[in-house]
């Protein structure tokens, strides 16, 4: 069965374009052809018909091969172009080739036809799958497969154009030209959604926020959307006359966004954090500027913020901050730079102490003091507290030992240890206080471990069993922080405690009528499942009295002791 090709013929000779449709029905082919000689017809015969392969006359009265390749390159046609011409010399053919003409025949000798045909028409499947590769690649390179957005790198190209047409604009307007700003939005609670739901139902989760963000792009004066983080997008806003103008766009989205998604008949819904940056006068760099969205970003997510955030360099100078502490942090425990004091705890009704709480410390060589509230979250962020939770756990066990064999007839020691949530779930917890114990000859009972409301309620079942496997090595628990979390009372009844530690937001200056009911009703709830109580932040004897005349045991705080090194312990005991 012959191959059906269609021939253009830019040739000014009927008997010539006649010749050339036979020869190729001799090759073998089942030819639709067309001649033609001027500009004219071949913009019209280019319109009506697509074509297979152009054979033109080098030079004619009204038209020429030099002008039909023009006139291809202005439409953008890659057809194989072969010139057959009655006479043509090197240098016209050099110059044919230049133009874009592929092969040129003499004519008479129209036995190379039919080869040069099939070699051009192989050449240009070639070209044509390396365009779709390069397109491909492209695609590849600026956008996101799932959701067919730009990509990270083709917004910061976008970013950067903007960047540039504002400098460009400032330099020659005495005014400053119309802001632009940077949105950086992350899906709240992704990670829960895509462990619960799956794989599948998070990428249609993302593809619907694409949707519906192109959606929205369309309809305001965002430029551009794209996908550049698991669950983060980033979209472009021009011509902004004032903040609020941009911060009134971010609250309008997160309306749109956290609209309830239908997902393969389950319903799925998250709120968002948006972060904002705005250009500024001196910015060159559109990585800097998608830096200072993402800086607010991070902070719209930590404190919860029901809308959007709107960067300014405090959060900026806050970050580095954090940044610096991470990694004096980590040369801080390498280098055993951090240190404990200990908080006695009293008895209220002797008056002696019965236990000591280890509380650690940092002083930086250049910032000084850093409050524990500071660092320890830090801590518990990047992983460091596993590393600082064993070392504040040996350190204080050896100091126990220590104590205990100074004052090991008159005065009886325990050490109270906080526990952090990541702590709790690490296998090496055990294990380690084990080697403790026995390396050290320790008594569990000499051990009280604090753990927080919150930790037991992120995993009661988990946080349970590690629990009882201490109360086997008959080390005493306490609950720290208890009547701040969201514990269920029935929980109470069950778990393997001996004490819970009243939060001193409860004790405040002054016990007020209120404060005073809620740690009437934990004193009394704790007395009824056999568990002793201790009130943390006594500062004046008029808490100490109410404390003791509700039956409270014990308590700590200024009023007895503030936290004191080892050396200063021993002198308060030996007083």
């Amino acid at each position: 069965m012959n191959k059906l090709l269609r021939v253009l013929m830019v040739e000014d000779s009927e008997d010539d374009a006649e010749l050339l449709a036979i020869a190729l029905e001799r090759g073998g082919y089942e030819i639709i052809h067309q001649r033609v000689d001027t500009k004219p017809g071949m913009q019209i015969a280019l319109e009506e018909q697509l074509w297979d392969i152009v054979l033109a006359d080098y030079s004619m009265p009204q038209f020429s091969a030099i002008a039909a390749l023009e006139l291809l390159k202005e439409r953008q046609l890659d057809l194989p172009f072969v010139i057959v011409s009655g006479k043509i010399g090197e240098d016209t053919a050099v110059a044919a080739m230049k133009a874009g003409a592929h092969d040129y025949l003499i004519k008479g000798q129209l036995s190379r036809l039919i080869p040069a045909v099939e070699r051009e028409l192989r050449e240009a499947v070639l070209r044509e799958e390396y365009r779709a590769a390069q397109k491909r690649l492209r695609y590849l390179a600026y956008y996101d497969q799932l959701t067919d957005l730009p990509n990270r790198t083709l917004f910061l190209e976008h970013l950067s154009r903007e960047i540039a047409r504002y400098n460009e604009l400032k330099q020659y307007r005495e005014q400053n030209p119309a802001l632009f700003a940077v949105l950086l939005l992350s899906i709240d609670r992704f990670r829960s959604i895509k462990h619960s739901l799956g794989y599948a139902i998070s990428e249609e989760l993302l593809i619907a926020v694409a949707r519906r963000l192109q959606e929205y792009v369309i309809n305001t004066c965002f430029n551009l959307v794209a996908r550049i983080g698991e669950d983060e997008f980033a979209l472009l806003v021009t011509d902004i006359n004032r903040p609020q103008e941009v911060l009134n766009q971010a609250e309008s989205l997160y309306r749109q966004l956290i609209k309830p998604f239908s997902i393969n008949n389950a319903t799925v819904c998250s709120t968002v954090s948006i972060g904002i940056a705005l250009n500024h006068n001196n910015n060159q760099e559109s990585e800097k500027m998608l830096q200072w969205a993402d800086t607010a970003m991070q902070y719209a997510k930590a404190n919860f913020a029901k809308t959007s955030v709107l960067f300014d360099e405090k959060m900026q100078s806050k970050a580095v901050e954090k940044l610096r502490l991470e990694n004096d942090l980590q040369q801080a425990i390498d280098n055993r730079q951090l240190y404990l004091n200990y908080q006695p705890i009293v008895s209220l009704d002797t008056g002696k102490i019965d236990c000591l709480e280890a509380l650690v410390r940092w002083k930086h060589d250049s910032l000084g003091s850093i409050p524990p509230d500071k660092f320890i979250p830090i801590c518990e962020e990047t992983g460091q507290i596993i590393a600082l939770g064993q070392w504040i756990l040996s350190e204080a066990c050896y100091q126990l030992v220590a104590w205990q064999k100074t004052f090991a007839v008159d005065f009886p020691l325990a050490m109270s240890i906080n526990l952090s949530r990541i702590q709790i779930y690490h296998p090496e917890l055990i294990p380690q206080i084990d080697r403790l114990l026995e390396t050290l000859n320790l008594a569990g009972k000499d051990l009280k471990l604090e753990i927080t409301e919150s930790t037991l309620m992120e995993n009661t079942s988990a946080v349970t069993k590690v629990l009882k496997q201490l109360k086997e090595r008959e080390i005493k628990l306490c609950l720290d922080d208890f009547g701040t979390g969201y514990s269920s009372l029935s929980y109470l009844r069950y778990l393997p405690v001996d004490t819970v530690k009243i939060d001193r937001s409860f004790i405040g200056s002054e016990i007020n009528s209120t404060n005073y009911d809620i740690i009437k009703a934990i004193i009394n709830l704790a007395h009824s499942l056999g568990l002793d109580v201790v009130a943390e932040g006594i500062e004046t004897e008029a808490q100490l009295e109410t404390l003791r005349s509700l039956g409270c045991e014990y308590g700590q705080g200024y009023l007895f002791a503030y936290p004191l090194n080892s050396a200063d312990v021993q002198s308060v005991i030996q007083q």
